[in-house]
């Protein structure tokens, strides 16, 4: 789905895009795949998260739960998952995949991620993988993930952008294959950086992708 320059970014096409996405796993899976690689970017997320058994980690924009496998078997049953999205249909989707899956240690949470109100000092690691571009505040967002994590904890973003300067002739493709034109909108990574005060960025795909590691001093 692709908006019109006259319709503006906001919560009710977060709404209206993802809760379309969010009725078909499969095709869900597929918006949010990284052409083979999946597995590979998904666990280097998980690397960089550092978390232990045991460990508390928010899940941002958690979509329809492709990442609690992998958060599951780094934290085990004693750790903990917040899994936070602003899409009744995706929280739906995660219920039942936790239920199914047999995982107790979820805790779900309908919410604009630039409402979120955690604890400070709250969580060992936050992850979003393709969710920090679809939140229309991402800034406020951002601040509130500094806030709710442990100093010396980790933020880590997977998302899409321009392709580098070298390939840059090709930004029209992500018109078609990018499900709004938030990416137009955010320098995510910048932003990352100015919250945080610090940013490791790692890029695939042409520079179209990139991991950003921040960590809260």
């Amino acid at each position: 789905m692709i908006m019109s320059n006259k319709n503006k970014y906001s919560l009710e096409t977060v709404e209206k895009v993802y809760s379309y996405w969010g009725k078909s796993l499969l095709t869900y899976k597929l918006g949010v795949s990284f052409f083979g690689f999946d597995s590979y970017i998904r666990r280097k997320a998980l690397e960089e998260l550092k978390l232990k058994k045991g460990s508390t980690v928010v899940d941002l924009a958690c979509g329809q739960g492709i990442m609690f496998r992998l958060l599951e078997e780094k934290i085990g049953e004693k750790g903990r998952i917040i899994a936070v999205d602003y899409v009744e249909e995706m929280i739906k989707q995660c219920r039942k995949l936790a239920a199914r899956k047999k995982w107790g240690n979820i805790t779900f949470i309908k919410q604009d991620a630039a409402k979120l109100r955690l604890k400070n000092n709250y969580a060992d690691g936050i992850i979003s993988v393709i969710g920090l571009s679809a939140i229309p505040d991402h800034k406020k967002a951002l601040k509130n993930c500094h806030h709710a994590l442990k100093k010396g904890s980790r933020l880590v973003v997977i998302d899409g952008k321009d392709f580098s300067s070298k390939y840059k002739f090709l930004n029209p493709i992500l018109k078609l294959l990018r499900w709004s034109k938030s990416y137009e909108k955010k320098d995510l990574i910048n932003d990352i950086k100015k919250i945080f005060g610090n940013i490791k960025v790692n890029e695939y795909f042409l520079g179209s992708t990139f991991m950003a590691v921040a960590v809260k001093r």
